[in-house]
């Protein structure tokens, strides 16, 4: 099948769909985008595998005799959605710098809302899949807390949200000002919480940049430890500095205040992985994010789990 006219070159979503008009080249895109031209079985993880005729094509595994399609063990299986429909989803939440919401995605899809959200529950979920590499550069380390404001609250809520984020999601962001940023939903930001997710995520001897909050003092250990400290207003000392990690805070609230309005802390993990698989493709165009959003489309989540499981 002829590829693209260089599907890193879509220059708008018109001419995606024109492309992708059939769902044969869907499929044969997916599989392209995700093995690369070497199938493989997504049960047992042989590359023994057979190309089945017929009109749909399928596989079968040469190891455990299991027949599947492209979509088996992706965010795509057992969806009733075309996988035209998919693309333009991806492409839409890829695209729209600040998110899309389920009602606005479900009037572009022609489906319903509740279809739209579990949709971008799925593709945030793919989203948080995507491999990323130690951060060893200049890292800066934040918390923050997510959550209504506090004047539209009831005065004991508002007295627990004052204290330190209390009442509110407390997220731990770490960014790389050479390369990503890492956010975690964590259930607080106490040194027993905050510690192991840094020392597991940021290569030892790393410079790190932080506030004078108490929970980061023993970093000096082992990393190089600098702090600026707000209480005293001071906020930027040469290259030391949480700027660029409290730049992300910024675009992370607005996007959930302005397109999604609220979002549950079960869900929390989910709305920041978007935000986070969104920052880190900030240099690629549109085309590209697409491409590179359906290589790490490997994970499958029901709604089953999505509504009746544990906080994401």
């Amino acid at each position: 099948m002829k590829t693209p006219q260089s599907i890193q070159g879509f220059g708008s979503i018109i001419e995606l769909v024109r492309y992708f008009d059939t769902e044969e080249k869907c499929a044969e895109y997916l599989a392209k985008k995700r093995w690369n031209g070497n199938p493989v079985c997504p049960k047992c993880g042989s590359e023994k595998v057979y190309t089945l005729k017929g009109k749909t094509k399928r596989y079968k595994c040469g190891g455990c005799r299991e027949q599947f399609s492209v979509r088996v063990g992706t965010i795509f299986e057992a969806s009733p959605i075309k996988l035209q429909t998919w693309f333009l989803a991806v492409y839409l939440v890829t695209a729209h710098k600040k998110g899309i919401s389920s009602l606005q995605l479900s009037r572009d899809l022609c489906v319903t809302q509740k279809t739209a959200w579990f949709m971008l529950h799925r593709i945030r979920y793919a989203m948080g899949l995507e491999p990323g590499e130690p951060l060893d550069g200049t890292v800066e380390i934040d918390e923050t807390y997510v959550g209504g404001k506090e004047t539209n609250k009831p005065l004991s809520k508002r007295r627990e949200g004052m204290m330190g984020g209390k009442g509110k999601a407390a997220v731990l962001g770490m960014l790389d000002r050479d390369g990503d940023v890492v956010a975690k939903h964590v259930p607080d930001t106490e040194k027993k919480t905050v510690l192991p997710i840094i020392h597991a995520l940021v290569t030892k001897g790393t410079t790190i940049c932080t506030d004078e909050f108490p929970a980061y003092k023993s970093l000096r250990r082992v990393y190089d430890h600098q702090t600026v400290k707000h209480g005293a207003e001071e906020y930027v000392r040469g290259a030391i500095h949480t700027n660029s990690i409290e730049g992300f805070w910024s675009l992370l609230k607005r996007g959930i205040i302005g397109i999604y309005h609220f979002t549950s802390e079960k869900h929390l993990q989910r709305y920041v992985d978007e935000f986070v698989f969104r920052y880190n493709s900030r240099t690629m165009n549109d085309a590209n994010r697409f491409g590179d959003m359906l290589e790490n489309v490997a994970g499958r989540l029901t709604y089953k789990t999505l509504t009746h499981g544990k906080a994401a």
